[in-house]
Formats: structure tokens, C-alpha cells, sequence
């Protein structure tokens, strides 16, 4: 088919071909802020780790003379590898896992990880034990556990493989990006939180609080090896005479200290440095300051540092506590400005730091002084997105360290043995039969497994280690069970970003849309409720930076000549130049530099992913290199044009031609055209569609930019829980739930997206004939009418699949052993009350036979040792739970990895739609099914058409979907010319274009149509819209919900039923029902209700006292144990919530009494 185009100012469709190039890869490039960042992990972050936490260093035999060791052992860890995933059956054999046979058979898709683990033993010998002897030994390819491997990652059996995808049992459309735990499908959702190595400025508001405002920075040093170290500069609230004097909060130090006591302690004696460094006019805060610091008599940096030795957290035990305290103050006071490769001296170091203290105390005076504003911490330069592998990284370095202690441990008795010391060789302490004996490898394996299962990425027993600076929402609830509800739902799943507060929160700040995420957050698609704001998806071309090395820009920049480096507190310069938050040099000339850095990254000799920001008001070019930012792509302006693209296919080429990645910080200082038609002299960049600005499920929305903005975010949602085909292998899949459109239909109306996405292989809903009217009043609140002959020719009708399973256990010690087996009545205890036609004698049900509710799905039988009735076996059988017949589609036999036989079965439905059921199109216009009327009483059109839906006109007017009416007109023109429309948003539709087409068709310009009354023959009083409309079915359905109890299960606390239709509980009767009932005087109805129906209780009442007595009808024994009465008892019933609340009162010294009214 032709797509039907509309005029767009871009030269030669360039934005479609730029878009085209980038999915190339199909969905799979969704998953690269997943899959990327997983490869980091395996090759560089672990090694990382490895060499970070280790050596583990023991020493033994203490000499009692020189009070040194003899002996000292090593062990690290180097050169890691992996296998990939491979299956070792109960036979011992080893063959490859397939993804497909990990959810088959419950496993978990994981690598085995080996290590090369060096032992050294070094001996001291001689005077003052200085003669050493060392030897050392390498126990190569040890494994060490298992990873769980990534889907579509370098360790994933898919990849590359030259076998297509359908022939491996995976869908061809999958994303991938996901892990398969214990056979079910997970994923890592990426988390927000606060920018590294950034200062930022906040008010307390606390009227009680200490200080009133503060700037904090969390530094992280480039090598991730040690967790944040923050600082903050707090403005005290009590007056001093003076002014507000200024402390310093720094790690391992148990209490604020005087800031300009810290100040002499590192270096900065005069108060003239001072006021030069902040460079303020300002002077009453320092001023308190230089006050406390002189009431304290504290001058020198001697004293300062003596200061500070009597405020340690923990007391140190080195005799040299000066040397300590500087010590201290170099690794954990700024550790980041320190970066990675840089060999730097003293004098450097602590100019570096002292720059960027003064810089913080500068901020924080001009905000306090109204200066600046306060800084925004849900503004997106200030923001990181912290990916799967940082998340990866942070819980294995906890595990590591848990193992390496116990490692220490192990070996320390292992070395206590002596049996080394009988040959005198030291390396024998640790030799390959004992070094399984230390490693505890299985922690790291099924701690990962836990933590991706559970969601909860916390590790116990290590404290609160905070290595990422996650805060404690972010440690559970991190990986979710993949949605595969929808094709729809899995794309979006995976693109995903959560925000780590409380959803029952009620600040309003991080759930509003801030300006500073356009381009790269979708502003449609969060979810309803207490989640909103909250849950975010990314724009279509946004990804998430990995982390570049900072020594390419440094090697860089030392090719400037204008370029200054800071070598001492007096550098200073017109422009300040900051790598990754560290201010490394000045410069003079701004302008050569920014062009240098610049040209460089869109030449591609730095990454293309580095952040360059000349912030001129501020004075400084702020260069970011870390990992976590968020970028996408965006056109390059010259001279007021568009660059030319390449003319190859390669996104590589056009990202050296004319396209430039930008981020949050440097979508600030630069100038981005909308269009190319609104470029002008000053533009740098154009934006590549407008439509980018969108998440994956908003852009699949026609005509979206017609619409009112709630509505577009509905259909975000909804359009997840359409019915479709939710992957090419369903029928080899075995989800708990899925559901089935049989024919769904590409969009007559569709977006650019939506076909290079290839989302038209996977639609999901079906084109109707769609008529807007008031019809027979069984249309009111968006209920719809449906034709009943389209249902019968399979208009919106569906599979649903179900799935049970079961599996035998076998226990030696008990000797219980289970196996599948049809049941024989005569010889089984506890033989069901229902069919077991559906299943052969081995107890596997039979394929394509039909079951109804309670019948028997799988037979299965347990032995029984001594049944006093005689039974040999005890009956474990599974039943068919739902209301509705069901078809036994498929059933799957196995072993699961402990050897145990295993069968799954599933089952099939099939949904036509009915009364209640839930339809919507794409524009947030949802309704639930309210008639079906014969066609022969649906209302028809001169031509004969007949409508498949009728849907009320009053839902238009004030939702505003204008979107809906301009679909449903371009569908009328693509039937006419046999041609799909285009519904890309923001491409300047002109109604008054469209309704040319229409005449020149011979349609009505704005497609009415005059129609009969299908029940009366008559002509309609006035012109109704019809057209083609693009419809789903979504997932609720009245059969799913449909739930009615007479008895049943009851709590045992409060004897009422219990909740859910899961477990056949009750309905509710809330204060406001029950309210309803006392409105209209129903009081006996509502006496039924709150206490006949639901926990009616007899019990005796002492008619002396009122209190509880206590009756035995049966032994006539009646007896009141409070006032020792035993006449005067009566039996009453009342509501037993009511008997258990009186007794919760006694509980709490309480005595309720309960008063007889007259007779």
C-alpha cells in the first residue's frame, strides 16, 4: 500500500531517513540503555571490583621481640572470564540454554564466571625479620559463581547466532534487554537520582532547624571504588554579634566544624585569601566566621588540625594524629578531584579542593543573600539515571566484600592448621582442595538470583552501604517481572525510569513535568494514581551515557596553548574550565577552547556522548564525562542550514555529518529550531522531528497533537492493555496470563513511528465502523453499542490463555514420594467430587479436550504410609479454576534443574465480546460495552453501511479529542484510495486540506452522513458522523470480574469472609454503603448485611454488669466471671468483631458495658 504523505518542511525527508538509520536494528535499539550498560558491568566493572576489594591479606606468627610477622599471605583475584550459559542435566551432560528452555524448565539463565586467584606467601627471616622471601602460585580459571545473563548481551546464546529467532522459540519483535530467573522474565528498572561531584544549594524550611541554608556535594571519584563522600556548608541560624557564622559537615568527622577552622587546616591562614577566593561583596557571613575562629584562638594550621583531631567520629589509633587528620583530608574530602590516570602533586590537590570549597561558599552566600536562586534538585542537568549495570555493580561489590570476609576467615584457620610449616613450604597452606574449602561462591550466585527475583537489592549483614548513593526506595522494588501483556507494554517496560520516592508521598515537585526533560523524558506516558510523575518512560531517540574516561579530554585540552592549569590556590583566569565537577584549569580565550572541544567530539576523536557546556554568565565550560546522563541526538545548524547527511546508512556517518548528541546540561546553552523552516542566523541546532519529544506508546498515537493532553496520556496506558498479538511466539510461550486478538488489522491511520518500528506486524485493535449518535439510549456514559452480526463474523474476538503446572517432589527422609497419576477412587483419600475425564491414566491431561470448572487438570498422587481407612494414596490433584469452559491447548513435560518431573499445561478460551467488556480507541475515548443490537436494527446509510460501534456524541465536546474526528476522516479518504494515512503529530494537518479530499471523493467535506433508523425505517433528523475508526479491546472483561459468594472462607481473627475474588471472599460494606442504608431507614436491611451475612456470634451477656459471660448449653453451665453471677444470663448473638473489639478494650483498661433496653 502507499502511504498517503503530507508536505513536511524537512529537505528530502530527512528526518524520516535519520530516524530510519538510527532503528535500523529494529526494537533492539530500545534496549541499548539496558544492554550497555549490563556489557560494562561484565568486562569492566567486576574486574574493577575484583581489584578494588582484594588482596586479602593475612598474617601470621607474631615474633615477640620486633612485634612483626614471619609470615604474610595474598590472595587477589585477576582475569576474569565467562562461559556461556550451558544446562548440566541430572545425567552430568552439559548442552547449551537457550533463553526458551530457561522458561520452560524454571531455570535461571546465567554464565559461569572464573577468576585467576594468585596465592603469595612472602617469609620473614633474619635480623629485625627484614630478609623476605616471597613465592607465589596461580590457581587459573577458578569459578566462582554464576551471572545472569542478559538477553540480547555478548554472553546471550542469540546473539550472532546464525539461526533465526523463530527457530530458537523467541519472538522475532522481542527487545530483549531482560534476565530469565527461575524461569521468569525480569527486568531492571533504571532509577533516578541526585547528580555526583555537582554543588547544590537548598533552603531548610524547618523553623526549629539549626541552619537555614546549605550547600551540599556528594563526591565520587572517577574509579567508583569508594562510596560518595558529602560535604556540606551550612549557614547556622543563631546570631553571633557579627552576622550567621558559616560550619562545614565532613565524613569522619563526628560534628560541624567552624568553616574557617577548616580552612587554616587545609591551607588558607590569611582572611585576605579568603575574601579573594569567594569574591563577594558581601562580608557579614564571613565576618561571623572570622569571629568564631578567633574566639577559639585558632590562627595556624597546627591548631586548626588539632581542632580537628578532637572532633574524629572514630578515635584514631596512630600516634601521629596530625598525619592522620591530613590524611584524611585528602582521601575523604573531595576525593574526586583526584581523576582517574592523573599523577598529580600535593600543591595541586589541595589547590583543586580548596577551589572548589570556596566555589560552594560563594553559592551558598549569593543564594542566602537573594543573589541566585536556589538550586532545583528535580531539574534534569542536576539529575542521573542510574542504569542496570551501576545497579549490578553496587550489589555485587556488597556481595564480594561479604565473600572476601568470609574468604579471610576461612583462610586464617586453613594457615592455624600448621600443616604447611611439616614441609616448610609456605605455598602448601592453600593448595586446590582446600581452596574450594574457602571459597563460598555460592553466596554471590544465589544472592543475585534473590536480588533479581525479589527486586530487593540490599545485602544483610554489611551494613547500609550506599556505594551508589541510592537512597532506601531505591533497594527494592529495582527489577519487576517483564510485562507481556502487550507487544506495547514490553517496548515501554523496558524503557522505563523510576524515581526513587515514596508513591504514597505527597511532594509534588518530583512528580510535575519540568521543562529542563524535553527531548529526552516522554511528557505523556506515566501512569494514573499515586505512581504519576513518578514512573517515566524515555523519549524514542534518548539513551543513557556510559561513562568516558576524563584522560581524553585532559589529553586534549594540553594541546591549548590558552589554556592555564591550576597548579596553586592564585590560578585564576577570565574562564574557569570543569571536568566532571573539578575546576583543572583557566582560560583566557573561551571561545578557542569551547570550538576545540567541540570540534572534536562531532569528529568523533572524544565521544560522541561528552557534555560541553559554556555557561557565559556563570563563566565557566562545564565538560561532564560520567555515566548516567541522559542524551539524544539532534540536528547540526551552519550559518542558518541544516548540514547535508551521508549518503550511507551507517547512524555512525551521520552522527560525524550533521547529527550531534546533546544532554540536559547543554540543551541550556545552546539555541534548537523546532523546525527547519524557523531557523534563523543564531540557531545551532533543529530538532530532528518534533515527534522525538515522545515515548514509544505516545507515538504511536495519530494526530496526538489534536488532542488534550490527559486524554493522550490514557491511551499511554490503555494501549498496554490492549489485546494483540503480543509476540510472534505465543504459541510456544508459557505466560501465566495472555491474551489474543484472532484478527487484528493495521491502523488505517498510522504514524511514521509506528511503521518503522514495524509496529503494523504486531497491531493492536481492529478498524470499525465507527458512528457517532444518540441510538436506543443504551450508548449513555461511554458505554458503546456493537453490531452483533460483526461479532459473529469475529470482529474484536479473542483467546485468552491460562496456565497451570505442577511438578513431584520426592522426600528420602520421610520417604513422601509424589508422582503423576490418574486417581483411583477406591484407593485414594480425598478423591475429588468432579471429572477427571480430561486426563490419562498417567495423570497428563489430553490434548484439545475440553474442561469445565473444578474438573481435573493434572493428576498427580502422593504415597501414604498407614491410613487407618485403608487408602494407599492421598490425591494432589490441580483443577480447573475458572467459570468458563477451556480447551487443553498444550501441555510441556520436563526435568527441572533438581531433577524433578515437572508438567505444564495450558489452556485456551475463547472471548467474544459481551455486555460490560472494556473497548477504546486511541485517543483515551474508552468505553465499556452497554448493547448489542442486531444489524438489522443498527441505523445504515444510503449506501447500505452499517456501523460496528456507536458511540455517544456527548463524549467529544468536552475531552476534546479532535484527533479521533481528523482519524476517522483520513480513514474514509484511505478506503476511497486505498491507502494508509499518515497520523505523524506535529506535521501541520490542514482541515481544510483534508476536507478538499473528501469532496473530490464525492464524500461530505467533513464526513456526515444522512442514516436510517434501522428499527423504524425512518430518516434521522439530523446528519450523523461515520467513518473508519482504529478500535481496541482491552484486557478487562466482565468474565474476569464477574463475583458472587453465598458461604465461603472466613478470617480467622474477626470470623468475616475474607477479601478477593481470588479467594471467593465477600463484598464489602464500607461506612459510606452502610450510610446509604441508614439514609433510607432500612434498618433490618441493614442489620442482614452487617452482621446476619457476615460474622453473627452467640454469647452470653450477665445482665448485672453487662459484661461477656460465659454459656455451655450443653452442660448448662452459665456464669458471668466478672461480678460471679450465675442467673441472669442471656444469650445474644451480635457481630464477632463487635465480642473482639470489647475484649481489645479490656485489653487497654477499658471495661465497656453492655445495657439491656426495657422488656
Amino acid at each position: 500500500m502507499d502511504i498517503l504523505l503530507r508536505a513536511v518542511c524537512y529537505p528530502n525527508n530527512m528526518w524520516e531517513e535519520a530516524i530510519k538509520t538510527f532503528f535500523k536494528d529494529g526494537v533492539q535499539r530500545f534496549s541499548e540503555g539496558q544492554v550497555e550498560p549490563f556489557e560494562d558491568f561484565l568486562y569492566n566493572k567486576i574486574p574493577l571490583v575484583l581489584r578494588s576489594t582484594a588482596p586479602i591479606v593475612v598474617w601470621h606468627e607474631q615474633d615477640d621481640v620486633t612485634k612483626k610477622y614471619k609470615y604474610e599471605f595474598r590472595l587477589s583475584f585477576d582475569n576474569v572470564t565467562y562461559m556461556k550459559p550451558r544446562i548440566q542435566e541430572a545425567t552430568g551432560r552439559l548442552k547449551q540454554m537457550l533463553p526458551y528452555e530457561a522458561r520452560v524448565r524454571n531455570f535461571t539463565y546465567a554464565a559461569q564466571m572464573f577468576v585467576d586467584i594468585k596465592f603469595t606467601a612472602r617469609s620473614y627471616s633474619g635480623a629485625g625479620l627484614l630478609d623476605m622471601v616471597e613465592h607465589s602460585k596461580v590457581f587459573e580459571g577458578i569459578s566462582i559463581g554464576k551471572i545472569p545473563v542478559m538477553l540480547g548481551s555478548s554472553l546471550c546464546v542469540l546473539k550472532d547466532f546464525p539461526v533465526p529467532l523463530s527457530d530458537l522459540g523467541e519472538c522475532t519483535g522481542d527487545p530483549f534487554g531482560y534476565f530469565v530467573v527461575h524461569g521468569s522474565e525480569r527486568i531492571i528498572l533504571s532509577q533516578e537520582k541526585v547528580a555526583d561531584n555537582r554543588s547544590m544549594v537548598f533552603f531548610n524550611k524547618k523553623t526549629s532547624s539549626k541552619f537555614s541554608h546549605s550547600v551540599e556535594m556528594k563526591s565520587l571519584h572517577e574509579s567508583f571504588t569508594m562510596p560518595p563522600k558529602k560535604v556540606e556548608i551550612r549557614i547556622q541560624a543563631k546570631f553571633n554579634g557579627l552576622g550567621f557564622p558559616l560550619t562545614i559537615c565532613i565524613p569522619r568527622f563526628k560534628e560541624d566544624i567552624p568553616l574557617m577552622v577548616f580552612f587554616r587546616a587545609i591551607g588558607i591562614l590569611s582572611d585576605k585569601e579568603i575574601y579573594d577566593l569567594v569574591d563577594d561583596t558581601v562580608d557579614d557571613y564571613l565576618a561571623a566566621s572570622f569571629k568564631e575562629a578567633a574566639d577559639m584562638n585558632i590562627f595556624t594550621q597546627e591548631t586548626a588540625i588539632e581542632y580537628l583531631s578532637h572532633h574524629l567520629q572514630y578515635p584514631s589509633t596512630n600516634e601521629d594524629k596530625h598525619g592522620h587528620i591530613r590524611s584524611l583530608l585528602l582521601s575523604e574530602f573531595l576525593p574526586h578531584v583526584n581523576l582517574a590516570g592523573e599523577t598529580l602533586t600535593h600543591p595541586v590537590v589541595i589547590a583543586r579542593k580548596i577551589l572548589i570549597l570556596s566555589g560552594m561558599l560563594k553559592k551558598l552566600i549569593q543564594t542566602a543573600t537573594g543573589k541566585r536562586k536556589i538550586d532545583d534538585r528535580d531539574s534534569y542537568p542536576n539529575k542521573r539515571v542510574v542504569t542496570t549495570g551501576a545497579l549490578l555493580t553496587h550489589l555485587f561489590r556488597q556481595l564480594f566484600q561479604k565473600v572476601c570476609k568470609d574468604i579471610r576467615s576461612k583462610l586464617v584457620h586453613e594457615i592455624n592448621n600448621d600443616n604447611w610449616k611439616r614441609s616448610g613450604k609456605p605455598l602448601e597452606a592453600l593448595t586446590l582442595s582446600n581452596l574450594y574449602k574457602i571459597l563460598k561462591v555460592s553466596s554471590i550466585e544465589g544472592k543475585m538470583k534473590q536480588a533479581l527475583a525479589t527486586g530487593n537489592f540490599t545485602v544483610q549483614g554489611l551494613g547500609t552501604s550506599n556505594s551508589t548513593a541510592l537512597s532506601n526506595a531505591t533497594k527494592s522494588g529495582v527489577s519487576q517481572v517483564l510485562n507481556r501483556m502487550s507487544y506495547s507494554a514490553t517496548l515501554s517496560h523496558v524503557r522505563r525510569i523510576q524515581t526513587p520516592v515514596e508513591k504514597s508521598g505527597k511532594l509534588l515537585a518530583p512528580r510535575k513535568l519540568h521543562g529542563t526533560s524535553w527531548g529526552f523524558v516522554c511528557p505523556v506516558e506515566t501512569p494514573e494514581g499515586h505512581s504519576v510523575g513518578i514512573v517515566k518512560t524515555m523519549s524514542l531517540m534518548t539513551t543513557v551515557s556510559g561513562h568516558v574516561p576524563s584522560l581524553v579530554v585532559t589529553s586534549l585540552l594540553k594541546a591549548l596553548t590558552s589554556v592555564r592549569w591550576v597548579n596553586s590556590v592564585s590560578s585564576t583566569g577570565e574562564v574557569a574550565i570543569l571536568l566532571n565537577g573539578v575546576i583543572i584549569a583557566h582560560t583566557e580565550n573561551p571561545v578557542e577552547v569551547h570550538s576545540a572541544l567541540r570540534k572534536a567530539k562531532i569528529t568523533c576523536r572524544i565521544h560522541p556522548h561528552i557534555s560541553i557546556a559554556w555557561q557565559i554568565l556563570n563563566k565557566q565550560i562545564m565538560v561532564e564525562t560520567d555515566a548516567g546522563r541522559l542524551v539524544r541526538p539532534v540536528f547540526r545548524v551552519e550559518n542558518g542550514k541544516l548540514l547535508p547527511p551521508p549518503a550511507s546508512s551507517n547512524w555512525n556517518d551521520w552522527i560525524k555529518t550533521c547529527v550531534e548528541y546533546i544532554d540536559p546540561a547543554e540543551s541550556e546553552v545552546v539555541r534548537i529550531a523546532m523546525m527547519p523552516d524557523e531557523i534563523t542566523s543564531v540557531h545551532t541546532h533543529c530538532e530532528i522531528h518534533p515527534q522525538m519529544i515522545l515515548g514509544h506508546m505516545a507515538s504511536t498515537i495519530p494526530l496526538s497533537d489534536h488532542n488534550q493532553s490527559p486524554r493522550n496520556t490514557y491511551q499511554s496506558a490503555m494501549g498496554k492493555q490492549a489485546m494483540c498479538l503480543y509476540a510472534t511466539n505465543y504459541q510456544k510461550r508459557l505466560d501465566k496470563n495472555a491474551y489474543i486478538l484472532c484478527s487484528s488489522q493495521r491502523p488505517l491511520v498510522e504514524t511514521k513511528m509506528t511503521r518503522i518500528l514495524n509496529m503494523q506486524n504486531m497491531p493492536f485493535g481492529e478498524n470499525a465502523i465507527v458512528a457517532i449518535a444518540c441510538y436506543s439510549g443504551y450508548n449513555q456514559e461511554d458505554s458503546v453499542i456493537l453490531n452483533r452480526n460483526s461479532l459473529k463474523r469475529g470482529f474484536m474476538r479473542g483467546l485468552y490463555y491460562s496456565l497451570y503446572k505442577d511438578e513431584e517432589h520426592r522426600n528420602v527422609v520421610s520417604g513422601r514420594e509424589e508422582r503423576f497419576a490418574k486417581p483411583r477412587q477406591e484407593a485414594t483419600r480425598g478423591f475429588k467430587n468432579t471429572s477427571y475425564h480430561a486426563i490419562g491414566e498417567n495423570g497428563i491431561p489430553i490434548r484439545n479436550s475440553i474442561v469445565q470448572e473444578n474438573d481435573v487438570l493434572i493428576g498427580k498422587v502422593v504415597n501414604m504410609r498407614s491410613d487407618p481407612h485403608g487408602f494407599q494414596f492421598k490425591d494432589l490433584s490441580t483443577t480447573h479454576k475458572s467459570g468458563e469452559p477451556c480447551r487443553v491447548d498444550g501441555i510441556w513435560q520436563n526435568k527441572n534443574s533438581d531433577g524433578y518431573p515437572f508438567v505444564k499445561v495450558r489452556v485456551v478460551s475463547e472471548r467474544v465480546p459481551q455486555i460490560g467488556d472494556k473497548v477504546s480507541s486511541r485517543h483515551g475515548q474508552k468505553g465499556t460495552v452497554g448493547m448489542i443490537l442486531d444489524e438489522s436494527d443498527m441505523p445504515f446509510t444510503s449506501s447500505g453501511l452499517r456501523p460496528d460501534i456507536i458511540m455517544n456524541p456527548h463524549a467529544v465536546p468536552s475531552r476534546m479529542t479532535i484527533a479521533q474526528l481528523l482519524e476517522t476522516m483520513y480513514g474514509r479518504v484511505g478506503t476511497r484510495k486505498g491507502t494508509i494515512g499518515d497520523g505523524t503529530p506535529y506535521s501541520h494537518l490542514k482541515m481544510e486540506e483534508l476536507s478538499k479530499q473528501m469532496a473530490e471523493l464525492g464524500l461530505h467535506p467533513y464526513g456526515n452522513e444522512m442514516m436510517y433508523n434501522g428499527m423504524t425505517g425512518e430518516m434521522m433528523e439530523v446528519e450523523i458522523f461515520v467513518g473508519s475508526t482504529f478500535y481496541q479491546r482491552l484486557k478487562h472483561m466482565v468474565i474476569d470480574k464477574s463475583h458472587s459468594r453465598s458461604r465461603g472462607p472466613i478470617v480467622s481473627l474477626t470470623r468475616q469472609p475474607c477479601e478477593g475474588r481470588a479467594r471467593d471472599g465477600g463484598l464489602r460494606v464500607g461506612e459510606m454503603e452502610r450510610d446509604c442504608m441508614l439514609t433510607h431507614g432500612a434498618s433490618i436491611f441493614t442489620k442482614e448485611r452487617l452482621m446476619d451475612v457476615s460474622d453473627p456470634f452467640e454469647t452470653g451477656i450477665c445482665r448485672n454488669c453487662g459484661s461477656l459471660a460465659m454459656i455451655n448449653d450443653k452442660d448448662a453451665i452459665y456464669e458471668c466471671r466478672v461480678c460471679s453471677s450465675k442467673v441472669g444470663i442471656e444469650t445474644k448473638t451480635i457481630p464477632y468483631a463487635v465480642k473482639l473489639w470489647l475484649q481489645e478494650l479490656e485489653a487497654m483498661h477499658i471495661s465497656p458495658r453492655m445495657m439491656f433496653g426495657k422488656e
